[in-house]
């Protein structure tokens, strides 16, 4: 059986991604046993060179291709099949409606007093006002009981969150392994199945392909190469516009009479001799 890898999902605003990639970096040796997910869509595709915007617009025969749309559905899954939630949180984030979002689905899959259920920690960033105004605020924060930017130096309250943070994993690790070595030896029974569960169903492995997303480079032409076919299309047109001139036809009956001038003079058999001249006779006297 392979091991359950946790599904860690960091939900912030714009303004904390310094933050998160801070965070980031602190549990980058737990990538083996962890997945850390977050928003980080591929930027959008950079405009096509003049020419090739210019045959773009007449020809569609290359446009750059946008992920976004990809991107969104991959993230989406993520959300849904994550283990532990990270809510970075700050003054900045308490009015983002897309962390306000992801606060919802993540309670929504939560069910408390179930040891499968999802994990919901806020990483409090600076000092605000989030146990007043955010739903987190039942949720215990995850760190030190000052904020991160109240830590002096920084990297203390990092150290505490990250070591808080793997004993969480290690234990929920243990869980869902023996959670889904329960779930093979249901399945390979030939008892009959049991009825659903009310309890939490995390999520245990078997499509991480779905989960995966690589966009490919980007490819751009060279802009000569579009100039190139620009001017060759330009010439083609040229030439069409013009037409082609008509060949000048000689009528038959010129061409049957005429006599030209290189023909080779007939040579008769018995070519005509020139007469000598003959002595005038003279009168007899």
């Amino acid at each position: 059986m392979t091991p359950v890898k946790l599904n860690v999902y960091i939900s912030y605003t714009p303004d904390d991604r310094k933050a998160v990639e801070k965070l980031r970096d602190w549990l980058y040796p737990m990538r083996d046993e962890v997945n850390l997910w977050y928003n980080d869509p591929p930027k959008p595709p950079k405009p096509l060179p003049l020419p090739w915007e210019l045959i773009a617009s007449v020809l569609p025969i290359f446009h750059p291709r946008d992920y976004q749309e990809e991107y969104k559905k991959v993230d989406r899954r993520r959300k849904e099949r994550a283990h532990i939630y990270l809510f970075m949180t700050s003054y900045k984030s308490l009015n983002d409606s897309k962390i306000d979002n992801d606060i919802t689905l993540a309670v929504e899959r939560r069910i408390e007093g179930d040891w499968l259920s999802p994990r919901i920690y806020p990483v409090i960033l600076a000092p605000s006002l989030w146990k007043e105004r955010s739903r987190l605020a039942r949720f215990q924060p995850i760190g030190g009981k000052k904020s991160l930017a109240e830590q002096k130096p920084e990297e203390e309250g990092y150290l505490e969150i990250t070591e808080q943070l793997s004993k969480v994993i290690n234990e929920m690790q243990r869980d869902l392994n023996e959670a889904k070595y329960a779930q093979t030896r249901l399945e390979g029974s030939p008892a009959p199945a049991l009825p659903a569960s009310s309890g939490a169903r995390p999520y245990l492995g078997g499509d991480e392909a779905l989960l995966e997303f690589r966009a490919p480079a980007p490819i751009y032409p060279p802009e000569w190469l579009g100039w190139m076919i620009i001017f060759f299309l330009f010439l083609s047109l040229a030439k069409g516009i013009q037409g082609d001139k008509p060949t000048p036809q000689l009528q038959k009956n010129f061409i049957e009479n005429a006599n030209p001038a290189w023909q080779e003079e007939y040579r008769r058999t018995q070519p005509m001799v020139q007469p000598k001249e003959v002595a005038p006779m003279r009168d007899a006297e």
